[in-house]
């Protein structure tokens, strides 16, 4: 990513270093595909599969075995 960026509108200071580390993040993960260097395993990292719902196929009456 080039140039600076600059966070308008409503933004608190608070909300505005949030975005600030997601959008390093962002790059920080497109430069390290840029050279290769990607995640060792497909898939979801585990930020974003952390907020997956669990898949339950028995009706939420049941209790699940332990």
């Amino acid at each position: 990513m080039t140039g600076d960026i600059e966070i308008k509108g409503g933004a608190d200071e608070f909300e505005a270093t949030v975005i600030a580390v997601v959008i390093d993040r962002i790059n920080q993960e497109e430069q390290a595909a840029r050279q290769g260097r990607g995640r060792a395993h497909p898939g979801l990292p585990a930020w974003v599969r952390a907020l997956q719902p669990e898949d339950n196929p028995l009706p939420r009456d049941l209790l699940r075995p332990e």
